[in-house]
């Protein structure tokens, strides 16, 4: 048997004693230190100084009030203002379920905002009113903000951060466009700015996949994908655009590219599906297009639509390079049907067949052409808003260009690089040469001084109606926007001369929207009710059953002509056109409670107290406190005291004075 070494006695080598753990020269100290913070990056810097530089040149957006479609969305939404407590509500309607059922739109990423920001607004706001203009402007400016950073990173990551200068320029032009301020100072259109934020967060965790191959970051990707589509459609593009990107300019890994498709349609089924669930839960309803938003709906022949459609996309390049005049509205009769003798039609056909050639012919090349991801970007995003393929309901619109403009600031930055720079992957140290800085001053100041002059005619509807009014006097939407304005105003004002002075102004506009389209309902159906405040009431009944033929549920028309008939004192024929009100518009409170005048006058006392009560649900001050008025009279006149005294006491919180 083999004897056991006793390894204590067997002579020890010479090594040096050992040290305690804390003595030891290489040992970490056993105290934890703060780590040491990485300083921020170029990259992350030059972000937030462009995502800044985009808020700063939209900051006097602050002082701006509701405009246009935010009464839609917000101020009239029976929804939204309620707060936080709705957001399933608005997760499970269609957009303007709020307002009035009146689209198939699927968009509740911008109302859930909308409806927290009524939250904080009615907790701390000194108002402690859901309604606070510059929180909304503010949180647009913010998301904007997150779009041009968002953009930078984006391009950088597109060239391998190679090309920092071109990004940063290019991003720099968006920011400062003036073709954005549709969307940056409309507070409804938060839908497309959280729509841009979010696809392109998509493409950036995207890109990070295809670097790190790290599955979180594919699946962030696609969430934020499917919240891009939660926000609007116009993300649709994106099937087209994400292929184009990871399998040609970031394609490091054709099996990742592959999943990054496959989370593209994940979540673009997943949203249609969302969608065609709610809209079937809804009603299936049709919503036909109205000629006003879309001329091309009632064009001549196929040909002349087809030309004039290629007339407008003409006219969007036009706008990205020299963006004047900026308008709301460019329906009829601003542009005319066009035909294929008009030289910029054939100009425009020729220009977009070149650019697809152009873009292809590079691309086949070489498959990381800058100069191609430009033109493809470019029109990818501009076909879904070229009437061609869908008809929409808007023959032209500036805030359409929001995703397009990246291709066309991208091209002019890339030309910067190759013209003025003259050398290819240019770095951000080559943006402080001068001609450099000489050539973005020239591009960019213009655009600033605009975009911040173009601002403040968001201020209040009628400033804007009547500026853009101004540019396009052959319009008949915008000349009917300005009398509906004007319209308001006498409605509100109090002097009886100033009052007058609002309505005879009116009519100025709206004969001339109907001079230019006789069947805009919508101008039919104002001037009915100008020549009411004129009290010329033949007229004004001529033009309020002129607008019924048109659109016999016009609910505003049918609500005038009640009212009509009830100066009139025709109760019966009054109560006729409320209640077909009601069945059109069923939050519309004047026709409630005008009609619960008209059955207490036909003595129909128990219908009276029936819309009373309606009207009370609706609107409790102003309506309904008249409301809880009638209704104490009327339980008064029946003989049930207890009653009456219980309106009584309701009615008295609104008016002390009153007494049965």
């Amino acid at each position: 048997m083999a004897k056991k070494i006793n390894q204590s006695n067997q002579p020890r080598p010479n090594v040096p004693p050992r040290q305690p753990v804390q003595n030891r020269p290489n040992a970490a100290p056993q105290s934890k230190e703060p780590k040491e913070k990485k300083p921020m990056s170029m990259v992350t810097k030059l972000s937030i100084l462009l995502g800044l530089i985009g808020m700063l040149v939209y900051s006097n957006t602050l002082f701006n009030g509701y405009v246009l479609d935010d009464v839609m969305v917000i101020k009239d939404n029976f929804v939204v203002p309620q707060g936080v407590k709705m957001i399933p509500d608005i997760l499970g309607t269609l957009r303007l379920k709020g307002y009035a059922n009146m689209s198939n739109e699927y968009r509740p990423m911008s109302l859930v905002m909308f409806a927290t920001e009524c939250e904080l607004s009615t907790m701390f706001t000194a108002a402690k009113t859901p309604f606070t203009p510059w929180l909304h402007h503010f949180a647009n400016l913010l998301v904007f903000g997150g779009c041009v950073s968002g953009l930078f990173i984006f391009l950088n990551k597109l060239f391998d951060r190679k090309k920092m200068a071109v990004a940063f320029i290019a991003t720099l032009l968006f920011a400062v466009h003036p073709i954005h301020t549709e969307v940056v100072a409309n507070i409804k259109s938060r839908d497309e700015l959280l729509c841009f934020f979010f696809a392109f967060v998509s493409l950036n965790m995207f890109a990070n996949y295809m670097k790190s191959a790290k599955t979180m970051q594919l699946f962030m990707g696609t969430f934020a994908l499917f919240l891009s589509f939660l926000s609007k459609e116009t993300v649709i593009t994106f099937l087209a655009i994400v292929p184009l990107i990871f399998f040609f300019f970031i394609d490091d890994d054709r099996q990742r590219a592959i999943r990054i498709t496959v989370g593209t349609f994940i979540a673009t089924g997943l949203y249609l599906a969302i969608r065609a669930k709610i809209v079937a839960d809804n009603g299936n309803m049709e919503f036909p297009i109205n000629f006003v938003d879309n001329m091309l709906v009632n064009a001549p022949n196929a040909m002349s639509r087809l030309a004039t459609e290629i007339w407008i996309l003409g006219d969007y390049i036009r706008l990205l390079f020299v963006p004047y005049p900026l308008a709301i509205d460019r329906s009829y009769r601003t542009i005319d049907y066009m035909t294929f003798a008009n030289f910029r039609v054939i100009i425009s056909l020729l220009v977009y067949l070149g650019l697809a050639a152009i873009a292809i012919l590079r691309l086949v090349k070489s498959k990381k052409d800058p100069w191609a991801f430009s033109i493809l970007f470019f029109l990818a995003t501009i076909s879904l808003f070229s009437n061609i393929f869908i008809m929409l309901a808007s023959t032209f619109a500036e805030r359409f260009l929001f995703f397009c403009s990246v291709g066309s600031c991208l091209a002019i930055a890339l030309a910067i690089e190759k013209w003025i720079i003259q050398k290819e992957d240019a770095s951000f140290a080559d943006i402080k040469l001068p001609k450099v800085l000489a050539v973005v001053a020239i591009l960019c100041l213009p655009f600033t001084v605009e975009t911040f002059a173009r601002n403040r005619d968001w201020k209040d509807s009628y400033t804007l109606y009547s500026a853009d009014a101004a540019k396009m006097p052959k319009n008949t939407r915008l000349n009917y926007y300005v009398a509906s304005e004007l319209q308001k105003k006498c409605g509100a004002e109090t002097d009886s001369v100033k009052a007058k002075q609002y309505n005879d102004e009116s009519f100025t506009f709206l004969n001339r929207s109907l001079a230019i389209y006789y069947d805009n309902v919508d101008a039919q159906a104002e001037i009915g009710a100008a020549f009411f405040r004129a009290k010329r009431y033949d007229s004004a009944e001529y033009h309020l059953k002129y607008a019924l033929r048109i659109n016999p549920q016009k609910s505003n028309a049918l609500a005038n002509l009640g009212t009509l008939y009830l100066t009139k004192v025709d109760y019966a024929n009054a109560l006729f056109y409320y209640r077909l009100t009601n069945i059109y518009d069923p939050r519309n409170v004047v026709a409630q409670f005008n009609g619960g005048v008209c059955y207490y006058q036909m003595k129909k006392p128990d219908s009276a107290i029936l819309n009373f009560k309606h009207t009370i649900e609706l609107q409790p001050d102003f309506y309904g406190y008249k409301s809880f008025q009638f209704i104490a009279i009327i339980y008064k006149e029946l003989g049930n005291v207890n009653e009456a005294r219980n309106y009584e006491q309701q009615a008295k919180q609104f008016d002390p004075n009153f007494h049965l």
